[in-house]
């Protein structure tokens, strides 16, 4: 290579051709002739020889430091990912880059393997906005130490993907599934809704009949709903939280026996709950979530004990689920068909003064009825109500 670009320099001052006429059939630029001339006169014919293309510095590159920080949390935890890690080093107060940052650097130092393709990822989610509105129950075989396979029933939280409760068991019973249940309704609440698949445990529905599970929830006011027929993705956060559960077990070591598989599904709750979500959004979600609201109890129908005392111009009114008060009662309306010379009376609340019907001059009204008849004025609802 070198060789044959000294021939190429030297061959302006050999044929007297211009640097145009040597360099354009062979597809040079006369900017790449110059630089290569003056590398060749600089350090000779060591000066002509490819050079890297690197810049001189890349202040988008990590420090040394924080990689091989990076890279000694992959080893001591090999099946954390760049968006584990790089949760656990902010944890730790170490400053952090963006997870392709982190993956980069996995990749650099051939700590991940290379992964075909994934699927495309779904078009349709749903997620319950508050706490116990919607739990998910499913149950999954796993294996003991002597190889014999036994159940785990698991209930999960919709909202923050809360595990409340994992239940080892011999088979997936309707008994099982209701003591899962029971354990996880005791320490968090009742939910509005329940989901679960149609196992015969949690539903006879496609038997035409009604089974123990579904009467029991019947009684305490929550509501079944199952997923359809072959189709787990209705159940797709219990079935990848099944999937880290297995990888736990397998790190840990299979259990003995029933016991010993409980109390290994105690510590994964508690780690599960404590530190495996990783997302930015779930931590969020699960620092003021972690623990569910218990399911909120009917309103007292009994007279508060005390009392305040209500204006002769004003109603009473009860607060919204939103916290803002209901004011539908304390509008006056009046009829904006009325004739001229014609008064037009004005239904209003009974708590509101007689003597406003015939000017509609309520707290909140928006129809004033006059002789001449009723004309609408536009007045904001918020300074009437002050």
């Amino acid at each position: 290579m070198q060789e044959l670009k000294l021939d190429v320099l030297r061959e302006p001052e050999r044929t007297g051709d211009s640097v145009t006429e040597v360099c354009r059939p062979r597809g040079i630029s006369r900017q790449t002739f110059y630089v290569d001339k003056r590398r060749y006169l600089a350090g000779g014919l060591e000066g002509v020889a490819p050079h890297s293309k690197r810049p001189r510095s890349s202040p988008g590159r990590i420090e040394p430091q924080l990689e091989a920080m990076i890279c000694g949390l992959r080893k001591e935890h090999p099946r954390w990912g760049a968006r584990r890690i790089r949760t656990e080093l902010k944890r730790s107060g170490t400053v952090v880059p963006g997870q392709s940052t982190v993956h980069q650097a996995l990749k650099r130092n051939q700590l991940v393997a290379p992964q075909p393709r994934r699927r495309v990822n779904a078009d349709k989610r749903f997620e319950r906005e508050l706490a116990n509105d919607l739990w998910q129950i499913d149950a999954t075989r796993v294996e003991l130490a002597c190889g014999e396979a036994v159940w785990v029933v698991d209930c999960l939280d919709d909202h923050a993907r809360f595990l409340l409760f994992a239940l080892a068991c011999k088979s997936p019973t309707g008994e099982a599934a209701w003591a899962c249940f029971a354990q996880a309704s005791a320490a968090y609440g009742l939910p509005r809704q329940l989901l679960s698949d149609n196992h015969l445990s949690f539903t006879g529905r496609r038997y035409g009949q009604q089974v123990a599970f579904e009467r029991n929830l019947a009684q305490l006011g929550v509501e079944l709903l199952n997923a359809a027929p072959s189709h787990p993705q209705t159940l797709g956060k219990l079935e990848r939280l099944q999937r880290t559960l297995k990888d736990w077990l397998q790190d840990e070591g299979p259990a003995a026996d029933l016991e010993q598989l409980q109390a290994l599904l105690e510590r994964f709750r508690s780690h599960y709950n404590g530190s495996a979500r990783t997302r930015g959004s779930a931590i969020r979600r699960r620092a003021s979530a972690s623990c569910p609201a218990r399911r909120r109890r009917p309103r007292s129908t009994s007279s508060p004990t005390t009392s305040t005392k209500t204006p002769p111009t004003r109603a009473a009114r009860s607060c919204a689920r939103s916290g803002r008060p209901d004011w539908s009662a304390t509008r006056a309306w009046g009829s904006c068909w009325a004739g001229a010379g014609q008064e037009r009376g004005c239904r209003s609340s009974p708590s509101v003064s007689s003597s406003t019907s015939t000017t509609a001059r309520s707290c909140c009204g928006r129809w004033r009825s006059t002789a001449a008849g009723a004309t609408r004025h536009l007045e904001s609802a918020d300074e009437e109500r002050r």
